[in-house]
């Protein structure tokens, strides 16, 4: 069977899927079945490159999700890199908050335990994480999964005998566990965890690795120029950006039209792997019975620049990389393809699947639950929010930054090395223009960073006391 029949066949069994009927109580019914929640993440997705809204990259699986549930088109990461933004994920914290990122301390007692997982956990469900961990959390991983299974970084993995490709293993193993609850004894909630798109930085030959039958995927088709990638636009840039390590991943990613297109397919290559999972996965919940009562949730843990401004990475505060996709399916009440313009966060995860499964949300929670928007709900919602990077390694450059994004504005501060930006994202979306040294705007900035500074403190105020009791972080803003 080739890739390309596989994706449309396991599409089609998505599509196939039909709801449940509404269930009707009787005497004995007090409460509607709770759910499943498969919670699939995958590694540097960045939001608009989902086969529904962009003209080349296949993802039909995805798509299909997207079709029958609900998508949220403005969907943000408070912290662009992966360990941040899966503990936030996990905690419904932000990193300002939760104090983990590299080389930090394990995540706190009291944040671990108000995981998700494990908080579903007591409630009865059974839980499971299967694929990229690479965090920290205190306490035993038996009081959060009852099905653990992390992984480094690989290329493949032997799964009965046969090696796979790494995505194909992780998704195998999330076939083991529905598999394992097939019975429906207990509701159960699971994290997918892919490494996929993820670069392979060791390998600057290659960089994106995926199963051999996308090799030909995308060889047909010249990618266009990304926004921004021009030499001036590299120019203009404070030279902290143009000495950082974006730039020295840039020249083996990016660097040249050829490589430019040849690694923009293999990620596009990477990503089509992961729908392909996606498909696999759910083909295991339909054979099994699952399907008509699993909420499937997909997202990316932060966003990725592919070229713009002559840069590779995530680590800074345009769109391409606080944006990442969110695509809500649940069978019971499928929205047929509702979109959603309202800002959602990483940090909205943890309260929604909370709130999916019946269980109440913790008052540390920073993060909304996603529930009054999925029922469209006449709601009061945010107009903003708080976002920033606060990891520097010692290796290689990566400038700490803090920031506020509006409906109208983007104000990003590279607080250690006196740089701001300003950019007006509804003249400007493309984030081309940096307005924070205009004579104009100067009222704009000066309370965009009163803002971002009253975020910082209201953030700060909100750590445990065991994160307090660590002192001050090394990145720490110092008020001006």
């Amino acid at each position: 069977m080739t890739a390309v029949i596989a994706a449309v066949l396991f599409t089609g069994m998505l599509s196939a899927c039909k709801p449940t009927d509404s269930k009707v109580e009787t005497v004995n019914q007090v409460a509607p079945e709770r759910p499943n929640i498969l919670f699939i993440l995958a590694d540097d997705h960045r939001w608009d490159l989902v086969g529904k809204y962009h003209p080349i990259i296949k993802t039909p699986n995805l798509d299909t999700l997207a079709s029958k549930g609900t998508v949220f088109k403005n969907t943000f990461v408070t912290t662009p890199i992966c360990a941040s933004s899966r503990i936030s994920i996990l905690t419904g914290l932000t990193e300002r908050t939760h104090d983990y990122t590299f080389q930090q301390p394990a995540t706190g007692v009291q944040e671990s335990a108000a995981m998700y997982p494990a908080m579903l956990k007591q409630a009865g469900y059974r839980s499971a994480f299967v694929g990229k961990y690479e965090i920290k959390m205190s306490g035993d991983d038996s009081d959060r999964f009852d099905f653990f299974k992390p992984l480094l970084q690989a290329k493949t993995e032997q799964y009965e005998g046969q090696e796979l490709p790494q995505t194909y293993y992780i998704a195998e193993l999330a076939k083991d566990f529905i598999e394992q609850n097939k019975e429906g004894k207990q509701p159960w909630t699971m994290s997918v965890n892919f490494w996929n798109p993820h670069a392979h930085d060791r390998d600057q030959q290659n960089q994106y690795h995926y199963p051999a039958e996308f090799e030909s995927w995308y060889e047909d088709v010249t990618i266009p120029a990304a926004k921004l990638s021009d030499d001036a636009s590299f120019a203009n840039l404070p030279q902290f950006l143009r000495e950082s390590i974006a730039r020295d991943r840039w020249q083996y990613r990016f660097g040249n039209e050829a490589t430019y297109q040849k690694m923009t397919k293999r990620h596009y290559r990477a990503i089509s792997s992961v729908d392909r999972a996606v498909g696999m996965i759910y083909q295991a919940l339909e054979q099994t019975g699952q399907a008509d009562n699993t909420i499937i949730i997909y997202t990316g843990d932060n966003g990725y620049a592919m070229n713009e401004r002559q840069l590779a990475g995530k680590w800074f505060g345009w769109e391409e990389d606080l944006r990442v996709p969110l695509i809500i399916y649940d069978p019971r009440q499928p929205q047929d393809n509702q979109e959603i313009a309202q800002m959602a966060l990483n940090i909205d995860i943890a309260p929604t699947i909370l709130a999916l499964a019946g269980v109440d949300i913790p008052q540390t929670y920073q993060g909304k639950s996603l529930l009054p928007l999925l029922d469209n709900e006449d709601t009061e919602w945010r107009g903003e929010f708080f976002f920033e990077h606060m990891y520097q390694p010692k290796r290689a450059l990566i400038p700490p930054i803090v920031g506020v994004r509006t409906d109208k504005w983007k104000y990003i501060h590279f607080y250690k090395h006196d740089h701001q930006q300003l950019y007006d994202l509804q003249n400007d979306p493309e984030e081309a223009v940096n307005l924070a040294t205009d004579p104009a705007y100067q009222q704009v900035v000066s309370d965009l960073a009163a803002r971002t500074l009253s975020y910082i403190e209201r953030y700060e105020a909100q750590r445990s006391d065991e994160v307090k009791a660590r002192g001050r972080y090394k990145n720490e803003l110092i008020a001006q």
